[in-house]
């Protein structure tokens, strides 16, 4: 019997046109609006209360994960740092950016719609950008501050280490110790305080595109940028803007009916 060898060309050609690795969903915890519970397996699966959701890849840098019991579709974007940031849409227009945890497990929920951001930009506004928040007799305090951005520790009050995740963390409006964790808290990013506001923000985009689009979701992306997802009429575009106001790309993410 005659064996046949694969031309060495054909070999070659093979290898060449082998499908490139492609940038994966980093892992995540998140917590959206209502009580979902997000996870994310790195370059794996995306679960909503524990059920695995469709994934589609739109780029290297974002996706879009459906689950279909409860009717939501999770917008997953990564930052130039592989940060995640995750919003959501749901049944009867609910929409609202999801608090992804820095230590593995859920943050609070923040209130989704465009007038609960903006909302929620006006307090920030007004809430302190330095705190010292102390826990006496281990218990759990909560501090209120502009927790927008980069939130360091600036000077350590207590004996005990204060370690991020463990004895002290991050909410919407406060920064939270127990255990012992006395420190200084310092909001280091000016993002948090020069970043436009959602409509203007939307207002730039729009002009750019040459129409107009609902809001989905706002978020910083680094010290320098704000990244809006945006509905059009002929379907949802990711609209990165700096901080400064000015717009520097429009592109599809996903066109209606696609």
């Amino acid at each position: 019997m005659r064996r046949h060898r694969l031309p060495l060309t054909a070999a070659l050609l093979a290898s060449a046109f082998t499908a490139p690795a492609m940038a994966a969903v980093p892992f995540f915890n998140a917590s959206c609006p209502g009580g979902l519970d997000v996870h994310a397996d790195e370059g794996g699966l995306v679960y909503v209360q524990g059920r695995e959701t469709t994934l589609k890849r739109f780029n290297d840098r974002y996706f879009e994960a459906r689950d279909a019991n409860s009717g939501t579709t999770l917008s997953i974007s990564t930052g130039d740092d592989g940060t995640p940031q995750v919003s959501y849409t749901g049944r009867g227009g609910a929409n609202g950016i999801c608090q992804v945890s820095n230590n593995g497990t859920p943050a609070t929920a923040v209130e989704g719609g465009r007038h609960h951001r903006d909302q929620d930009r006006d307090d920030d506004a007004a809430l302190p950008r330095e705190v010292t928040c102390e826990s006496t007799d281990q218990r759990q305090v909560s501090c209120d501050m502009d927790t927008r951005g980069n939130v360091e520790i600036v000077r350590q009050l207590s004996r005990t280490r204060c370690e991020q995740g463990s004895n002290w963390g991050l909410s919407r409006h406060s920064v939270w110790v127990n255990g012992g964790c006395r420190a200084t808290f310092r909001n280091m990013s000016k993002a948090a305080a020069n970043a436009p506001a959602g409509d203007t923000a939307l207002g730039s985009c729009n002009a750019s595109k040459g129409a107009q689009g609902t809001l989905v979701t706002q978020v910083p992306v680094g010290t320098d940028y704000q990244e809006l997802i945006i509905d059009y009429p002929e379907g949802r575009f990711l609209c990165m803007m700096r901080n400064d106001g000015r717009v520097q790309s429009v592109t599809p993410i996903r066109r209606r009916g696609g």
